[in-house]
């Protein structure tokens, strides 16, 4: 580990602790207060450090008893649920291990896909989801599945004593309803109200509540909503280089070009024929915003890099990833066509010069090899006896001022999104990692929704036509809630305390050891394997936020 890193995560360290140090000394005063417990305001912690604030009512405890009236309909509805809980817990306890392996087998580099402040799904803290959007999703989530609980806990007969939130430095993460502990799980000299069945559904209501809210959701964003987008055909700002003109001017990466010295809509090659002799005014869209920006000429056109094959004739001269081939041993290279004609003609073992649009020239040896990489992106060269550069290629662009233009691939992108629930429990998983992996090829940083260049390229078609721009608010809405709930549906799964998978696998792993030694035996036996998954998924969530910083360490 570099002595950067280390600088940058002991100070990420000691500014952490020194803002929770303040946080809980101004909190002391308030968890000895008898006048705020009076009014349902308590303060929890972990090892005697107060953080957490519970904010108790009583209010709504009506509601939840007319809710919980049709008793059998909501037995009936979690005990079907049940499967599916204890699915998920197998699935996402697999998938947190095999992850952990993964990162003690190759830790990955420091980035932001694992940042600490990203570990955490706060809106607003982790930068990967959207605040406002982020918000609204996980209040909704937090909502839904404490009142599951609660209605479970009335339909089963368990008294609830309160419910309320908590917060963490101000934040609410977090809502609960508080059933009576000892109808739950009874005390020293009092057996639980209820059965062991009975209590695995009120553990399990907020989960199922969870999954159900997740799937309405996303079944409404993948079926009617997703279907009335279509592309609009623009150029973006697929990149800018550092210091160069383009971004002196204002152009950031992610801008859409709504218009051209007056005209909307441009073709790639009529930006071409502007910016060749001659400057552009162009009126871009970026974060919502519209604005006008100048560019100079001396454009150069060509084919974009999207990806450098580890150790290919490329990786061993440096050509950049991003950057645009203009030309081929002098030769123009004018589209993905012209590129394929002049790479059918090469051989393996010429040495061809390879001229990108900053004017930088490379001499590339060349090798034998090509074909479709894993993410469908189009490598050279076209026929097997070709010469082999190592790159993928994401089609035509224009190179001016440090500034690269490409067309959107709006409809590529629409597809991909289409094609995640076909895909079965591959699409699953990887629509859970969608909000912080994106789609390759297309986005840069993950996928918050339909925002930035993402409104510019698309429009509302059919029923959602009228709702113009608004439109993308439902769609960012639905893919938020359903994202949140299905996240947080499969976290609290997870067979630890004290999340609800924990106390529902403690109960189902001593209904097991009871059908095979004595109550005792199986009262201590349950005990230890709850530790012992506990103290597994905290030791592996701890070595998702340390293996980074130990990359260089990698065995």
């Amino acid at each position: 580990m570099s002595f950067e890193l280390q600088l940058e995560f002991t100070d990420w360290l000691l500014i952490a602790a020194a803002l929770i140090g303040l946080y809980s000394i101004l909190l002391l005063p308030l968890r000895d207060s008898e006048e705020w417990k009076r009014r349902g305001v308590t303060v929890g912690g972990i090892s005697g450090i107060p953080l957490l604030i519970f904010i108790r009512t009583t209010r709504g405890l009506k509601l939840l008893d007319r809710l919980s009236r049709p008793r059998r309909f909501w037995r009936v509805v979690v005990s079907l649920g049940i499967p599916l809980v204890i699915l998920s817990m197998a699935y996402f306890l697999i998938l947190v291990l095999l992850m952990t392996y993964l990162m003690i087998l190759s830790p990955p580099e420091p980035s932001s896909y694992n940042a600490p402040r990203n570990i955490l799904l706060i809106p607003g803290l982790n930068e990967y989801i959207p605040f406002f959007w982020g918000w609204i999703a996980l209040f909704i989530t937090m909502l839904v599945h404490e009142f599951a609980h609660g209605i479970l806990s009335r339909a089963e007969g368990v008294r609830v004593r309160s419910m309320g939130i908590v917060t963490l430095f101000v934040a609410p993460i977090a809502a609960f309803v508080e059933p009576d502990d000892e109808d739950l799980f009874g005390a020293k000299n009092k057996p639980p109200l209820v059965s062991k069945a009975a209590r695995i559904r009120i553990l399990s209501a907020g989960v199922i509540a969870n999954f159900l809210v997740a799937a309405l959701a996303m079944a409404l964003f993948f079926g009617p909503v997703l279907g009335s987008i279509s592309p609009v055909d623009r150029l973006i700002v697929v990149s800018v280089q550092e210091g160069s003109i383009a971004e002196e001017a204002g152009f950031e990466s992610g801008m859409a070009l709504l218009q051209v010295n007056g005209v909307n809509s441009i073709k790639i090659e009529e930006l071409y024929s502007r910016l060749r002799n001659a400057g552009a005014e162009m009126e871009v869209m970026h974060n919502g915003q519209k604005q006008t920006l100048l560019l100079p000429g001396q454009a150069a056109r060509g084919i974009m890099v999207a990806s450098v094959f580890p150790n290919s004739p490329a990786d061993a001269v440096g050509l950049p990833a991003g950057g645009v081939i203009s030309r081929i041993d002098g030769r123009e290279v004018e589209d993905v066509e012209s590129f394929r004609g002049q790479m059918n003609l090469t051989r393996p073992g010429q040495i061809i010069t390879i001229t990108t649009g900053d004017g930088k020239s490379y001499q590339v040896n060349l090798t034998s090899a090509g074909g479709l990489e894993g993410d469908g992106q189009q490598v050279e060269p076209d026929t097997a006896s070709a010469g082999f550069i190592g790159i993928g290629i994401s089609g035509n662009a224009i190179y001016s001022g440090g500034a690269v233009f490409q067309e959107a691939p709006a409809s590529q992108f629409l597809q991909v999104l289409k094609s995640i629930p076909e895909r079965g429990i591959e699409g699953f998983t990887y629509m859970l990692s969608l909000p912080f992996s994106g789609i390759p090829g297309f986005t840069q940083k993950g996928f918050p929704g339909f925002s930035g260049w993402l409104t510019a390229v698309y429009q509302p078609t059919g029923w959602a036509e009228p709702l113009g721009e608004r439109f993308f608010w439902i769609a960012n809405l639905l893919l938020w809630i359903g994202w949140i709930n299905l996240y947080a549906g499969l976290f609290n799964c997870l067979p630890a305390g004290p999340l609800d998978g924990g106390h529902i696998f403690r109960d189902m792993v001593q209904t097991a050891f009871e059908r095979l030694v004595p109550p005792e035996e199986a009262e201590r036996l349950t005990r230890t394997a709850v530790a012992v998954f506990t103290w597994v998924i905290l030791t592996s969530l701890l070595i998702s936020i340390i293996a980074p910083f130990t990359h260089n360490l990698s065995i």
